[in-house]
């Protein structure tokens, strides 16, 4: 009999649980694949945002005039003048007339003042005109500026960048010298000189 049971508790198979997975380890495995899955979405949002904001700024840029050029004709406008009066390019019609965009923060804007103040007091009396088109600065701080110094050609308001988006000026001072027949003959960004004056102005007067 002993030896019965002593074969019946070799034969015997001991059974050991298998372990589950811990709650824990699961959790951290959604979570890690969640993370991915937004992370994910992320570049794909960020990816076609980019697309878009591309997309926009061309489309803008394809729908801006292009600055007139020598050749054309110069685009009219209208703005008001430093005394309040409305002031057309139109009304220069039949003169030379050098359009120049400006401001009294703009160091080479100041410097090239006094040289088309000069030109155009020496060349008035033969149809020649200064427009001076301040760019969106006040009425006061303009006169000012054009009273101190003594100035006597037009000067107008672009209080809204009309005329600047209007010819797609995109640096100051930029200059438009316009024949009698209203086309433009010479386009200069920057500081002009008297040198430049001559050569363009004078076969044109």
């Amino acid at each position: 009999m002993a030896t019965t049971m002593s074969k019946h508790k070799k034969s015997a198979v001991h059974y050991t649980p298998k372990k589950q997975a811990a709650p824990g380890n699961k959790l951290i495995f959604v979570n890690f694949f969640v993370a991915v899955i937004l992370i994910l979405a992320g570049i794909v949002v960020l990816f076609w945002l980019g697309r878009q904001s591309v997309a926009e700024q061309s489309s803008r840029q394809a729908a801006a005039p292009a600055m007139p050029q020598q050749g054309q004709p110069a685009p009219n406008f209208t703005l008001t003048s430093i005394e309040g009066q409305p002031v057309s390019l139109s009304d220069f019609s039949g003169q030379v007339v050098l359009v120049n965009t400006w401001a009294t923060w703009c160091p080479p804007c100041k410097a090239e003042m006094p040289t088309l103040h000069t030109y155009y007091q020496q060349h008035k009396a033969e149809g020649f005109v200064v427009l001076a088109v301040n760019s969106q600065e006040d009425a006061g701080t303009v006169s000012a500026f054009i009273q101190q110094n003594g100035f006597n050609f037009p000067v107008v308001l672009d209080s809204h960048a009309a005329m600047m988006n209007q010819y797609n000026v995109l640096g100051l001072p930029t200059s438009f010298i316009i024949g009698r027949d209203g086309l433009i003959k010479y386009v200069h960004t920057g500081e002009i000189t008297k040198d430049q004056l001559d050569r363009v102005i004078s076969p044109l007067l």
